[in-house]
């Protein structure tokens, strides 16, 4: 049996994060994941999975730029100066404290002008602030490997894997350095870390072959394994049970069709464009589905309702639980992909509800871009087409609802979902990655030609 030490900058686990630790705990061995806190204080608990999970309060997250150093430095020299006075004059201490308040509100906007400065980004700071904190609370559980999720806990895996000797697998979750919410400099920076420590792991995964081999051109490093973001489905789960839960919940007709997006409502998702381009959808029976979470479908809503399309051809849902899920995606005609590539990542997408539309064994209609041509077109679970624009969008939708494929694409889904279940290759993939540097207590899988990778 090994002891594994997962490293996860995020507060809401992915859905990836609990597979590998779940068929890592199937696997005989032991998990502890160190993942951040949504309060000040850290907590431990044991998930249902069984994994032992430390979340690291958000005091300890202290970020060691210089700026954020000089910040601090200047706020304490204020502490001590105001503080001697008010020990040494005590009737001066209520204009000291306000005097404080004051230098206090100053350096503080001083450190954001100069953090602007710094980044040249008003939203974001230190794009890596997490070393230090996963150090310390890392260095409380040693381990034989070490398994770092995405690059801002990385710095922290390679010296905790120096200081015990011990293998590390890295999993980038992304490019994590071409994100759109970074500036130039923001980018820079986190290329140079990944650019320097990426080549001390003996594993690194990506999620799709496209982003193996930037990761592999970019670093001058050995392809990485591809590992996709598959899942399995709940059990009792039967994509042939004609769920019928969206209709029902909105009181739609069973002539209805739906074309349905799930996930997160965000900026920068081509969701507008989405709404929009149901006042131009010619086939009067389909409906757009919104089901998902996030502050930004407030904006939505509004907007659909000032067309006049919230409740007539665009309805709204919220989110549902990961074991419902799939049953509401079963219940529409068609998924909908419509990310623009304003990154390199949104532009080698591979994301959740690809393969959770897959398990669910409906239809896709995707925005053009490598991988989801690579598994929507090229696999036959629907059509892949340029979705830039509110008019590409309506023509496409009318296209793919009209389509004399539909049924082809729905037998080659139910022939071919297992194929893209976690446990129907990924986890193999990734047992098999791993077991080189693993205690195995009993044997891992063997990967054959009936496996998957794609």
């Amino acid at each position: 049996m090994s002891n594994i030490l997962m490293l996860c900058h995020d507060q809401y686990l992915d859905r990836r994060v609990v597979s590998q630790a779940q068929s890592l705990i199937h696997a005989g061995h032991g998990v502890t994941l160190l993942a951040l806190s949504f309060h000040g204080d850290s907590q431990e608990e044991i998930t249902p999975e069984g994994i032992k999970l430390f979340r690291i309060g958000l005091n300890h997250i202290v970020p060691e730029n210089p700026t954020y150093t000089l910040y601090m430095e200047r706020q304490w020299a204020f502490n001590r100066a105001f503080n001697a006075v008010a020990n040494r004059y005590q009737a001066a201490s209520r204009v000291g404290n306000r005097c404080f308040r004051l230098a206090s509100r100053v350096n503080w906007f001083w450190y954001r002008c100069t953090l602007w400065v710094r980044y040249r980004n008003r939203f974001l700071g230190d794009p890596l602030p997490f070393r230090s904190a996963f150090v310390k609370f890392g260095a409380a559980h040693p381990a034989d490997l070490i398994q770092v999720h995405d690059l801002p806990a990385l710095e922290a895996g390679v010296e905790l894997v120096e200081r015990w000797k011990v293998p590390l697998v890295y999993d980038a979750h992304e490019l994590y350095p071409e994100q759109r919410c970074f500036s130039d400099v923001q980018k820079r920076i986190c290329r140079e870390k990944e650019t320097q420590l990426i080549a001390r792991a003996q594993v690194v995964f990506a999620v799709n072959a496209s982003i193996a081999e930037q990761m592999a051109e970019r670093y001058g490093i050995t392809q990485p394994v591809t590992l996709l973001n598959a899942l399995d489905p709940p059990d009792g789960f039967d994509p042939q049970g004609h769920y019928d839960l969206i209709r029902k919940k909105l009181n739609l007709s069973p002539k209805r069709k739906i074309l349905l997006f799930q996930g997160g409502f965000a900026p920068h998702r081509n969701l507008e464009k989405l709404v929009r381009a149901m006042l131009s959808v010619r086939a009067p029976d389909i409906d757009l589905v919104m089901l998902g979470f996030g502050d930004f479908g407030a904006k939505l809503r509004s907007r659909s309702e000032r067309l006049g399309l919230l409740g007539r051809r665009v309805h709204f849902l919220a989110a549902v639980p990961q074991a419902e899920l799939l049953q509401h995606s079963a219940s529409a005609d068609m998924g909908i992909i419509p990310y623009p590539h304003v990154d390199l990542n949104s532009y080698y997408c591979t994301p959740n509800k690809l393969f959770e539309f897959i398990q669910a064994e409906l239809p896709i209609l995707a925005n053009e871009s490598p991988e989801l041509r690579r598994f929507v077109a090229n696999e036959g679970f629907g059509v892949v087409a340029p979705l830039h624009t509110a008019g590409q969008i309506a023509r496409a939708v009318d296209l793919a609802f009209s389509s004399p494929d539909m049924g082809n694409w729905k037998n080659c889904l139910r022939e071919r979902r297992a194929a893209f279940a976690w446990a129907g290759g990924q986890e193999k993939i990734y047992l098999n990655a791993l077991a080189p540097f693993l205690k195995a207590e009993q044997p891992l899988y063997s990967v054959g030609k009936g496996s998957t990778d794609a």
